[in-house]
């Protein structure tokens, strides 16, 4: 009977994925060649470009999605900063008429004969 050998599964960090893609770039050697040095299967080291690849896409789109989001927000919040200083201004407007309406009260009632 033949004994059966287990493996035990190596997992990487993206860093670590990076590390051997830039490897793969700049070394010259082929994925399969590259994957026999390090122990690793070549289909991996294929879904590993092809997933980073889409990682790098998804972040330049989010990049400028960002962006203009972020000018969509310093535009309203300009716009509401002017909102509310319309409206304290009219709060000091509102206020100033109440107490002179109140001042107005309290005289008409000191000027009318007590009964």
């Amino acid at each position: 009977m033949q004994a059966t050998v287990t493996t035990t599964r190596q997992y990487r960090t993206k860093a670590q994925k990076l590390e051997i893609l830039n490897q793969l770039k700049s070394g010259g050697m082929t994925i399969s060649t590259l994957a026999r040095k390090l122990g690793i299967h070549p289909v991996t080291i294929h879904q590993w470009k092809r997933t980073m690849s889409q990682d790098t896409k998804k972040e330049s789109i989010d990049m400028t999605e960002i962006l203009l989001e972020l000018e969509k927000i310093k535009q309203e919040n300009n716009h509401l900063k002017k909102a509310v200083g319309n409206m304290a201004v009219d709060n000091e407007i509102l206020k100033t008429y109440v107490e002179v309406l109140k001042k107005n009260q309290r005289l008409e009632k000191l000027k009318q004969p007590k009964k």
